[in-house]
């Protein structure tokens, strides 16, 4: 398996897979940090070129997100796909998923302790980290970040490349749009629009940025 990041995200996937599956063959991809070392805790390599990631997958396909950031995570889902590698997920034992209609699409972190509710969809290459709950009927899109303790209740939908902030909380049948960020603990109660930012309880639209 190769882990795309070397720090961060990418050693609270490294943490999942020691406890609850073997990291023996384990690697990670980072070509963008300075002064890496060769080993990441002495145990694990990090590659640091394409030509080395293409060398390692060719034995072994999977490569699993180890970054946040609902744009780079997309980029690097694409970029690895370019190098032959298959996008993988990574999904903690200690994770409740309802077997009654949730779906789950390619390559999605689902970190420890998170809940998904019956007929929750969750979409490609999407994150649902430490704590979060996802109630029933919600469809999450593609690509986006659900932070810590961030709950979205029932029939909630929310669009691409979005980000929901930590111990937010998005309100039944809300809405949200494309590339929507949600601020830490805001309590969202209406829907919200492509491209909005919105924070607060309740959320409010943050005004648009002008030069």
């Amino acid at each position: 398996m190769l882990i795309i990041g070397a720090r961060g995200h990418a050693i609270e996937i490294l943490h999942l897979f020691e406890n609850e599956w073997s990291a023996e063959a384990v690697a990670f991809y980072d070509d963008v940090t300075p002064n890496m070392p060769d080993r990441l805790f002495a145990l694990y390599p990090i590659l640091n070129a394409p030509h080395l990631a293409v060398e390692w997958l060719a034995s072994d396909k999977r490569f699993v997100l180890g970054v946040g950031g609902v744009k780079v995570r997309h980029h690097l889902a694409r970029k690895f796909q370019e190098l032959g590698g298959e996008l993988s997920s990574a999904i903690s034992a200690s994770a409740s998923i309802s077997k009654h209609g949730s779906v789950l699409g390619a390559g999605v972190n689902v970190m420890h302790q998170v809940l998904i509710s019956p007929n929750a969809r969750i979409g490609e290459g999407t994150l649902i980290n430490t704590g979060a709950s996802i109630h029933h009927d919600a469809v999450i899109g593609d690509f986006c970040e659900i932070a810590p303790g961030a709950r979205l209740l029932g029939g909630v939908q929310v669009g691409d490349f979005c980000f929901i902030g930590a111990n937010a909380t998005v309100l039944p049948r809300v809405c949200l749009g494309h590339h929507v960020v949600v601020g830490a603990g805001a309590v969202v109660n209406q829907d919200v629009s492509d491209y909005t930012t919105v924070v607060g309880v309740p959320a409010r639209a943050l005004p648009l940025k002008t030069n």
